[in-house]
Order: structure tokens, then C-alpha cells, then sequence
């Protein structure tokens, strides 16, 4: 189905009066009734700066419901009837929230976690450390996240889907649930009429089991962190106008990029009332954005990972083997490079993000299978739309000639009920330097698996937020035989930063899923989580113990390098690997050479 872009169109008017206002604000405006249009699909979300005067906006804009993030973005939900009614001029495409998914596709011995655990001086388990899960949820009466006698090692969650109970201090929307609500559930004979909170996919549950399930006794399985306290936010699903927009199928697991950073503010600011080191563990991933890492997102991450008693650990993403990366190169002798895209029966839609190089001008035209034609247009023809005659598809271009936040040159690419067959994109440069392009197609679970670039490149395919600089990035390796996940993201990103910075176990990993089921999972989900429980060990020895006080993300993930186990053959850094395997042991040891 198309997307009626009339509905969502961005007044440019109406962030130049946003900016207008000259007095700072560190707060949220939420009149009443902000909680029901904030998850209503009747209103939009834009993410955007936050320097403003909220009071002059509810002079000008009555409707309009803000959440300020941090000092830098604040999120504005407003009525797509006062879109609609406005006077508009084109949408600004930076001002919509990005769509992540779930990066889903033994660990701790070959991670040397559990020779940590058991060590007789060490014995660190994660105790006095919070482990943040932001994902699908989590089974709370599981038994790996209770104690020994039975209460639960959950502290709090925040479940952005329910809006009938308390909401966190300074957000307005979801319900938070307490421990000491947790274990009144856990003591009732129907828990869900105390606390309603689940996890429908499973996903959220896995993750928190490997990072920090409790021990079983009976079977010897733990995981990293088996003591930590455990803090959880389920996400709420994307807004159907959203998916819509990117061309994203409508039953895709996809969230929103601004719930999760008010997710990630949630858990600070959480940790931040206990007193508590945290480690937040980001199992989500998107291939919106420049991959360089300067996404609302990642510069959120960066911020919050490097503070004191924070370390953020980040999922590499399950793209290198998807086809879903182009890379380009103009020759001076030519005058256009082609590109073929093979899309399969019945694709809902796609969108494709060509990311430019300054100061290279870039141009598209494109051939549908069926053998129509856009001819050549650029930034001067401005935003545009086109059908085509004999078949079904709708392709929108949208030009960014100085993307935000980069300054490099956009082109955006969305089809809508796409021709099954090759489409064939030829990119045109004027005034060529650098000559190189990338081009991005959406996640795995955005579009079919059969829609691919057939000349495609494995490398640059680390999702976002992996791509950020200060979060420890994380790709997969099966442990059996120390080969690379074949489906483990590659660095490094687009203007070459080296990342992932390790890799961890990620194949076959047991796991406890809800309904205390074991469960295996395999993917950068896993060797994430297993690195946070690592990290939560790191923090239970620096700032519980008082041996390193100041200790944050940058500083973990270079004990985490100093420590990395390396193979005698392979270099290092490279792009599938970063510094090596993690080894959890051999970086306490490297301490000792400080």
C-alpha cells in the first residue's frame, strides 16, 4: 500500500518558531492528555533539537505535547490534523524518528567469565550493578531472575505498552512497576493481575537470562552476572505511520528511535536513584543513517556511556550475509556506475539510503524490470514522485544535499509495491574527488530476504547504534571452533573508525526464555549480552569494590582490547573481529601490567 505523504508533511514553519524561543529548558511540557496522544497513532513524532521555550510553544501550537530527551533533543508529538490544516512546505526528512528491530538471528567458559565467578579472590558476579535490558520485555517470573529465597532480582520495569499505571519521574507515557510490586505478583496466584507486564517475544527475556540469569543450582547453568540487579524496559511498537513511511511491512518488529532514548534516560536516571553503577545492553539495530555514528541515538549513547558508572554495550547487527550494502566507486572515465537490485515477488515496499562523499554531487536514474525509466534528476529538481504505467510500483526521491548531523549528500530512495525482478540504479557524479558511495537497504525483518543488491559488500554492515563511538560494539564468533559468525555485522564504519571493538560467543547460546523454557540463541543479541554480564563483573571490581571509582565505557572496552584473545594468524584490528575475542580473565591480568 502507498504511503499518503500528504498526512505527514513537516512544516518547516513550525520548527523555525520552535527555534524561536530563547530560554533553555531541561524539562518535558505535558499538558493534560499528553500521555493518550503520545501513543496515539493519530499523532506524529518528530525528534528534533531541544533549545526552546516550551511556554511560547503552547502560545503558538495549543495541541503540541513535548518530551525533552536530554539538552541536546526533545521529541514533539504533534496532530496530523494540524498537519494537515497547516500551511506546508517539503518535509524535512532528519525530523523522523529511525525504525529499529531486534537483532536475534558455551559462551562463558570461552569468555572466561566463569573463571572470574570462581576465582577465590575475585568471585564477582555483578553484585551492586544494574544491568538495564531495553528490548521486548522479560518474563519476571522466571526463575532465573529471583534469588535464592525466591523474591526477584528485577528492581524495576518500564513497560512502554501499558498506560494504566504510575509513569516514570518526567516522561509521560508507559507504566513502571516496582520490585516490590513484582514480588507481590510473584506471591499472587495470578501474577499478570498484578503486575500485566510480558513478553510476547521472547526476545527480551533471552537477553536478560544471559547477561544476568540467576544460577541453577540443579543444572549448573548461569549467567554473567548471576548477583546484579536487573532493570527492564519493553519497548512500544512503532507507529503504523511510521512503518508506512519507511515502506516497512506492517507486521515487522520495529521500534521507535526516540521511545528508546527515553528508554536509555529512563535507566540512567534510574541508576542515578539508587546509587548504582549501570550497564545497559542495546540489542537493537537499524540501518537508517550514514553508519558513522551521529545519529540522535548514538550521540544519546555517547553522552550517557561516558559518564562515570555507566557502560553501554551495543549488538554489531546480523547484516554482513543479507546483501544489503552496496559500495560504490565513480571512475574518472566514467560517466555513471550501475547498480542491480533483485527484489522479490511480493515485496511490500523498500527504502534505500545512498550516502555520498563531499564534496561529490551525486545523481540518479533507475530502470524498472519491466524496462521503464526515471530519467536522470538531482537535488535542483527537487523531491519527487513516480509511477509507472505498467505496473503497480511508486518510487518517491528525496533529496538531502547536506544531511544533518554529516553534511554529506542523501539521496532517499522509497518503493512502494516494487516489480519483482532486477531494477537497475545508475549513479551519476559531477565534479568528482572521493568517487565513492554507499548505499543501504533496511534490516533483515524490515524487507524479504530474497531482496538483495547482487553485487553487494559484507563490510560497513555494523547496524545502528553500533556504529557509535563510545559503546562497546560487539560481533559474534562461534566458540566451538573460533570461526566468525557468518551473519556478524563488519566494521568498520563509513568514514573508517574502527568498530566492532570485540566479539564474543554468539552461536547456539543458552538461554532462558519465558515460561522457564531453555532456549538457544544465536546472533550479535547474544554476544551482547554476554559482554554486558562481562561488563557488570568490570564494574562490581572497579566502582562496587572501589578499586577503579571512576570507571566508564571507554575504560572497560580498553581493558576488554587489552585482554582480547587473538589468533596467531589473523590481524588486528579488522573488520570482522575488531581487537579480538573477549576474554574476561586476560583482562584483569593486563591490570596488573599498569
Amino acid at each position: 500500500m502507498e504511503f499518503d505523504t500528504s498526512v505527514i508533511f513537516v512544516a518547516k514553519s513550525f520548527f523555525l518558531h520552535i527555534l524561536a524561543g530563547k530560554i533553555h529548558t531541561y524539562g518535558s511540557y505535558m499538558p493534560e492528555n499528553c500521555r493518550e496522544k503520545i501513543v496515539s497513532e493519530e499523532y506524529v513524532d518528530f525528534l528534533w533539537k531541544s533549545s526552546w521555550n516550551t511556554k511560547e510553544l503552547e502560545k503558538l501550537y495549543p495541541n503540541v505535547c513535548i518530551q525533552v530527551v536530554n539538552d541536546f533533543f526533545a521529541v514533539f508529538y504533534v496532530s496530523m490534523d494540524f498537519l494537515n490544516n497547516s500551511s506546508r512546505v517539503e518535509y524535512e526528512y532528519d525530523v523522523f524518528p529511525s525504525l529499529y528491530t531486534i537483532q536475534e538471528n558455551e559462551a562463558l567458559e570461552a569468555s572466561n567469565i566463569i573463571r572470574i565467578q570462581e576465582q577465590s579472590i575475585l568471585q564477582l558476579r555483578g553484585e551492586g550493578v544494574i544491568v538495564g535490558i531495553i528490548d521486548t520485555g522479560i518474563d519476571y517470573t522466571n526463575d532465573c531472575f529471583r534469588d535464592q529465597a525466591g523474591k526477584t532480582r528485577i528492581v524495576e520495569i518500564w513497560d512502554q505498552t501499558l498506560q494504566t499505571g504510575q509513569t516514570p519521574e518526567g516522561i509521560g507515557y508507559g507504566t513502571v512497576f516496582t520490585r516490590e510490586e513484582i514480588n507481590q505478583a510473584l506471591e499472587s496466584q495470578d501474577p499478570y493481575q498484578v503486575v500485566p507486564s510480558r513478553d510476547e517475544l521472547e526476545h527480551g527475556t533471552q537477553i536478560a537470562s544471559i547477561a544476568a540469569g540467576s544460577r541453577n543450582e540443579a543444572s549448573g547453568w548461569t549467567g554473567a552476572a548471576p548477583l546484579s540487579d536487573i532493570a527492564v524496559v519493553k519497548l512500544k511498537p512503532a507507529k503504523s505511520y511510521l512503518k508506512q513511511y519507511f515502506a516497512v511491512k506492517p507486521d515487522a518488529i520495529a521500534f521507535q528511535e526516540n521511545d528508546i532514548m527515553l528508554a536509555v534516560r529512563y535507566l540512567h536516571e534510574l541508576a542515578l536513584r539508587m546509587y548504582k553503577p549501570l550497564v545497559i545492553c542495546m540489542s537493537l539495530g537499524s540501518n537508517m543513517g550514514g553508519h558513522e555514528g551521529n545519529s540522535p541515538l548514538s550521540a544519546y549513547l555517547n553522552t550517557v556511556g561516558s559518564r562515570v558508572g555507566r557502560c553501554i554495550v551495543t549488538a554489531a547487527g546480523n547484516e554482513a550475509n543479507q546483501g544489503h550494502h552496496f559500495y560504490g566507486m565513480l571512475k574518472q572515465n566514467e560517466s555513471f556506475q550501475n547498480v542491480e537490485l533483485r527484489v522479490e515477488e511480493g515485496e511490500y515496499g523498500l527504502m534505500m539510503e545512498l550516502w555520498g562523499s563531499t564534496p561529490d554531487v551525486l545523481s540518479i536514474s533507475m530502470t524498472s524490470p519491466t524496462g521503464e525509466e526515471i530519467p536522470r534528476i538531482s537535488s535542483k529538481n527537487g523531491n519527487q514522485r513516480f509511477s509507472f504505467l505498467f505496473e503497480r510500483s511508486v518510487v518517491y526521491v528525496d533529496f538531502q544535499p547536506l544531511a544533518a548531523r554529516s553534511g554529506d549528500q542523501l539521496i532517499v530512495i522509497r518503493m512502494f509495491t516494487p516489480a519483482s525482478g532486477i531494477w537497475r540504479l545508475q549513479v551519476h557524479g559531477t565534479n568528482v574527488i572521493i568517487g565513492c558511495f554507499n548505499i543501504w537497504l533496511p534490516v533483515a525483518g524490515f524487507i524479504s530476504e530474497g531482496t538483495q543488491f547482487l553485487n553487494s559488500n559484507p563490510d560497513i554492515t555494523l547496524t545502528a547504534p553500533a556504529n557509535s563511538e563510545v559503546p562497546i560494539t560487539v560481533g559474534a564468533y562461534k566458540n566451538e571452533n573460533n570461526s566468525i559468525y557468518i551473519n556478524s555485522s563488519r566494521g568498520y564504519t563509513r568514514r573508517g573508525r574502527i568498530k566492532p571493538d570485540i566479539a564474543a560467543p554468539g552461536v547456539e547460546i543458552s538461554a532462558y526464555a519465558p515460561g522457564n523454557r531453555m532456549a538457544t540463541m544465536t546472533g550479535t543479541s547474544a554476544s551482547a549480552a554476554v559482554t554486558a554480564g562481562a561488563a557488570a563483573l568490570m564494574m562490581e571490581w572497579g566502582i562496587v569494590r572501589g578499586n577503579r571509582p571512576a570507571m566508564e565505557t571507554l575504560e572497560i572496552k580498553q581493558l576488554f582490547i587489552r585482554g582480547a584473545r587473538r589468533m596467531a594468524s589473523t590481524l588486528y584490528p579488522n573488520r570482522s573481529w575488531g581487537y579480538g575475542m573477549l576474554d574476561l580473565y586476560a583482562s584483569f591480568v593486563a591490570l596488573e601490567r599498569f
